[in-house]
Parts: C-alpha cells; sequence; structure tokens
C-alpha cells in the first residue's frame, strides 16, 4: 500500500463546529467501508483542518482509489500527493 496526502479547500473549515466535521469524517467512512467491501485497498488514517483546508492522510493501492473515494464522497480533492519518505521525529530515522 501507498502513503497518500489529499488536500481538500473548503471555505471556513477552521471555524466548523466539531459535529460538522464528525458528520463528514462518518460520511466518507461510510464510502470506505462501501469501497472495501467492493475489495478496494484503502483506508483512512489521519486528518488535519488548517484554515480553509481540510488535508488527509490515506494508504490506499493507488491514486485513483484516493480519488474514486473523494468523488463518491462528494468532498473533491484539490490535491493529491504520494508521500515517499516517512521522518519519525521521535527517532529522528528516516523509515
Amino acid at each position: 500500500m501507498k502513503k497518500f496526502l489529499i488536500k481538500r479547500e473548503m471555505a471556513g473549515a477552521g471555524s466548523l463546529a466539531k459535529n460538522d466535521l464528525n458528520n463528514a469524517g462518518k460520511g466518507s467512512e461510510e464510502v470506505l467501508e462501501a469501497m472495501r467491501s467492493e475489495g478496494k485497498n484503502i483506508m483512512q488514517e489521519q486528518s488535519y483542518v488548517i484554515g480553509d483546508a481540510i488535508y488527509c492522510v490515506y494508504n490506499a493501492d493507488s491514486e485513483e482509489l484516493v480519488r474514486e473515494h473523494a468523488e463518491r464522497a462528494g468532498v473533491p480533492a484539490s490535491e493529491i500527493s504520494e508521500v515517499s519518505t516517512v521522518i519519525k521525529h521521535n527517532t529522528s530515522f528516516v523509515s
């Protein structure tokens, strides 16, 4: 599996109530569950809200699966980048 960082532009994301963010996350997870039931290898690892954007980290077999998830969830990704290296700062080692 590969790791991807997705950026979703969303005006006012940083000021959304936690309940609204939770509801959006539930909808996304429902799509992920449906995709996995179809035999597609994709999972969401973490999300970060920064200003007017939400950044999500996904593990998936391909960028196409990440794009499919974004389309099916109704939250288009403005940028998708494959993570080439993860640096674990608590150990200062590149993994």
